[in-house]
């Protein structure tokens, strides 16, 4: 999960709260609309963002496809977050941080690249925008925002395979019950794209 000193790039919960306009779960916000508020985004030590609640810490989640399936992920045991064991993430990514860069949209860029290349051994075709997630249902949704992108890509792997055990599926629906929050979220709302 990396360290609480990094320094990790957050952005205002009331700009957030204007883009998504009362909305929760994934909010389809335009991403020019997004990018706007995410240049005037800023680094602030993890150990402080995980609990103010007035910012937000971005995080890309990324849904690999290939072909017209959905590649995902269940957390094993071996994993520290004792949380999160047993229960399936949808999407790869993670916090990012100023080594990524200190220019917030490229941050944002670089380190969507980062993620993929630390979680899984990818060929990508393209990685296609989709919206925000705006969860605040509990104090760690509440200081997290993630943005949704669908990858389409060539699979070859995990990197850390002793991590996830991976599943593959045309239908997300099948697996709500195992799904931590935002994998949730996400898999409703890409069910009813496709339908």
């Amino acid at each position: 999960m990396g360290n609480m000193d990094e320094k990790v790039l957050v952005i205002k919960t009331t700009d957030v709260e204007r883009l998504c306009d009362g909305k929760t779960g994934v909010v389809k916000v335009p991403e020019d609309e997004f990018l706007k508020v995410l240049k005037n985004g800023f680094f602030v030590e993890r150990s402080i963002a995980e609990y103010d609640e007035s910012t937000r810490q971005v995080i890309p989640y990324i849904v690999l496809k290939e072909n017209d399936e959905y590649i995902f992920f269940k957390r094993t045991t071996n994993q520290t977050e004792k949380r999160l064991h047993n229960l399936i993430t949808l999407g790869v990514g993670g916090h990012l941080n100023v080594e990524d860069s200190t220019d917030p949209v490229e941050c944002l860029k670089n380190g969507l690249w980062r993620e993929l290349k630390e979680e899984v051994n990818v060929s990508v075709e393209n990685i296609e925008y989709i919206g925000l997630i705006n969860e605040i249902e509990n104090p760690v949704s509440r200081v997290h925002v993630g943005v949704l992108y669908i990858a389409h890509v060539k699979y070859h792997g995990l990197a850390e395979p002793e991590n996830f055990i991976e599943i593959r599926s045309r239908k997300l629906s099948d697996y709500l019950e195992e799904m931590e929050g935002w994998a949730k979220v996400t898999a409703l709302y890409l069910e009813h794209m496709q339908s």
